[in-house]
């Protein structure tokens, strides 16, 4: 324990008086024989001790009562942490952790979050000793607050050029920094302020935090909390495509949703879709407080290549959250194999490569060759986006690990049987992708008698999705195939499986197993009518050219996103070695890592804002959108209970200081017994009331000059 005050002390010497008036008391008048008093020498002696006792009683109480106000003036403090103090005039190494994250620039009653942040750390640096050093950092990377530790005067320079920016936040980084420089100072203690508006998920990351403990010193944290700013806030929470089968002239659907994460209603705001620099649509919304609410934009891409654009949301008082960047890539034309049986082994004919074919005649998204088995050549697959591997009797032992390598990858492999295939050799062939197997085969081949309908057709799938004309409530009409013969097959239960076509008796037709980066898509019906009336029936070529098409997709199809706070990590078939990384008109140069499937481009990103970043490698150019964490929208604050959790096995932790709820003189009180500890003096100022209360009671209550 220690005292802001400690000239008060002197008080202490006041505990002496009444121990001298206790002492004069017990000087004893002359003796004088008075024979009418006689009476009194009758007086029993227990009756003395008694009022003995009673005065030594009251004598303690008194003493005691002046000792513990005489402390109280004194100001008496613990200190942060049981293993040291800092006296205030020791020169001190402060370290100020400022939250400049978005959600910092919104207003409060008393200007902008940032600024009041501002203005409470001038204080701290100002209120500070003349050989003080302080460290500056901010929680979203700012150029002008990382150096070292400096003077008050070069301190109060950096703080002016601390803004809130619309960046990722690196909070635990951050903290994490300040820790071990602050273990390096010197002096056996030290503090860290942390002036924020205290935004949860700002700190969340926090818990995970490890740190190793300084047995040297000990380090307090002291978290300074800015005014709740209650504003009104609808965040663009997220941007989604409804498919990814994705060409030119074909439209797409982008889903955009919407959330209130403020605390009132909202009425009257737009929604707008921008591209290349044009609205394109637009809605009009109004959500109550945590609502959320889905809108969908139509965009019909005219080439291949990226397509770029921004959702844009006017009539909301916080901005930063109010615009999102998209980039949909459409892909360019798909190479397909079809690979066929070395012969004829039925007298029907597949129906797979005019359906290509007519495809290619209407639609230029893929490009197609066919083969036969005996004209594959080892390394053959890597030349194509997508294999189709249609009636072949056996796969092949030595395409195995090419094969398996090839879906790794990201390829996509569609697989038709044969009438006369081998369960033996096909089963092999699924095990490696963990798969599945076939069991059985049910029906004659050829026959032409049903033995089970096509089941209902279920949307949920990119393949299906889209692929009827139809209101979006409507159900789907369709005259569903007779199947004469097929292969019953057996999923495993522990694989990522999906089923995309099933018969009416639930026995899977067209199932999904993803594996790697690619696919593999297992038909149990060939593609012939010997196995069922399905090849004449007008579903059959769209639906199998859209499963080839979803599952031929090398390029990264769909959007193309990054989040700020993450490190960026991209990975692109190329061998190029001249990158650059140009976002908000900004250069960088990322870090290269050469890797069996193409280019590694990393970058820290920690200065990026949201925008288009564009990666330039050589005469190719790949564009990506980088948005915030839309937890950056949710305003909740930390309590108490929630900060102290958070570290408190780590580093001490002085309770919150709330910087709305104190006044000025009062806010610098606070600061400067965050650094000393916590003031006790109202514990001493009860307990000498509690001694004067009780030498109240026992000089009224207890008469010891009474006898019995």
């Amino acid at each position: 324990m220690n005292f802001l005050n400690p000239l008060f002390l002197l008080g202490l010497l006041a505990v002496a008086v009444p121990v001298i008036i206790h002492l004069i008391n017990l000087q004893r008048p002359q003796k004088v024989a008075f024979s009418t008093l006689s009476f009194f020498n009758e007086l029993r002696k227990s009756t003395i001790r008694r009022i003995r006792i009673k005065q030594y009683l009251l004598l303690a109480l008194r003493t005691l009562a002046i000792f513990f106000l005489a402390l109280a003036l004194a100001r008496p403090f613990l200190p942060p942490t049981i293993t040291g103090s800092v006296s205030s005039g020791e020169s001190r190494s402060v370290a100020i952790l400022i939250d400049n994250s978005a959600s910092m620039s919104r207003v409060g009653t008393d200007g902008p979050l940032i600024e009041q942040a501002k203005d409470i750390v001038d204080r701290i640096i100002r209120n500070g000793g003349s050989d003080d050093k302080f460290l500056l950092k901010t929680t979203n990377i700012n150029d002008a607050s990382n150096r070292g530790f400096v003077s008050a005067n070069q301190a109060i320079t950096e703080l002016n050029d601390i803004t809130s920016v619309n960046r990722g936040h690196y909070t635990e980084d951050q903290f994490k920094g300040i820790y071990e420089q602050l273990k390096e100072t010197p002096g056996n203690q030290s503090v860290l302020y942390i002036v924020s508006d205290g935004q949860v998920s700002q700190f969340s990351s926090l818990e995970e935090i490890e740190l190793e403990k300084s047995e040297e010193k000990s380090i307090s944290v002291q978290l300074i909390k800015l005014e709740k700013a209650k504003q009104q806030n609808v965040a663009i929470k997220s941007v989604s495509l409804e498919s990814q089968l994705l060409s030119p002239g074909s439209p797409i659907t982008l889903s955009v949703e919407l959330e209130n994460t403020g605390d009132a209603a909202v009425a009257n705001q737009f929604l707008s879709l921008q591209v290349k620099g044009e609205i394109t649509g637009q809605y009009e919304t109004s959500l109550e407080p945590g609502a959320s609410k889905d809108f969908l934009f139509e965009i019909v891409p005219d080439e291949v290549g990226y397509l770029s654009g921004q959702i844009l949301l006017e009539g909301d008082e916080v901005n930063f959250d109010n615009t999102r960047h998209f980039v949909v890539h459409i892909p360019r034309q798909r190479s397909i194999l079809l690979v066929n049986n070395n012969q004829e082994s039925s007298s029907l004919s597949s129906y797979i490569a005019p359906a290509l074919e007519a495809a290619r005649q209407t639609n230029a998204r893929i490009l197609f060759e066919e083969k036969q088995m005996d004209e594959i050549g080892q390394g053959i697959w890597k030349d194509y986006d997508g294999l189709i591997l249609n009636g072949l009797n056996n796969i092949p032992a030595y395409w195995h690990q090419e094969l398996r390598q090839y879906v790794q990858d990201g390829g996509g492999v569609l697989f038709f049987p044969s009438e006369q295939g081998g369960i033996k050799s096909y089963n092999q062939f699924f095990s490696l992708f963990n798969a599945g197997r076939f069991d059985n085969v049910m029906g004659e081949y050829g026959s032409f008698e049903t033995i089970a309908k096509m089941g209902e057709l279920e949307e949920g799938h990119p393949v299906l999705d889209g692929i009827f004309n139809k209101e979006e409530n409507e159900q789907i009409r369709v005259d569903l195939p007779s199947l004469f013969y097929y292969y019953h097959y057996e999923p495993v239960s522990s694989s990522n499986n999906l089923t995309l076509l099933k018969a009416a008796n639930g026995d899977v037709l067209l199932t999904e197993q993803r594996f790697g980066e690619g696919m593999l898509l297992i038909s149990t019906l060939g593609a012939d009518p010997g196995w069922s009336n399905f090849p004449v029936n007008p579903l059959f070529a769209p639906l199998y050219y859209r499963t080839i098409l979803y599952a031929s997709s090398p390029e990264r199809g769909g959007l193309m996103q990054h989040q700020l706070g993450n490190p960026f990590e991209w990975i692109e078939p190329i061998s190029e070695t001249d990158i650059t990384l140009s976002i908000n008109e900004t250069d960088y140069k990322p870090e290269l890592q050469r890797q069996a499937n193409g280019m590694k481009i990393v970058y820290d990103g920690k200065e990026w804002e949201p925008g288009i970043l564009e990666i330039s490698a050589g005469d190719q150019e790949i564009l990506v959108a980088v948005n915030q964490n839309i937890m950056e929208s949710y305003f909740d604050t930390l309590d108490q209970e929630q900060w102290q959790n958070m570290l408190d096995d780590k580093v001490y932790m002085s309770e919150i200081i709330t910087a709305s709820d104190l006044s000025t003189d009062k806010l610098d009180e606070q600061l400067r017994t965050s650094v000393f500890g916590k003031e006790i003096w109202n514990w001493f100022i009860w307990i000498a009331l509690l001694f004067l209360i009780t030498e109240t009671l026992i000089t009224r209550l207890y008469k010891a000059e009474s006898t019995s």
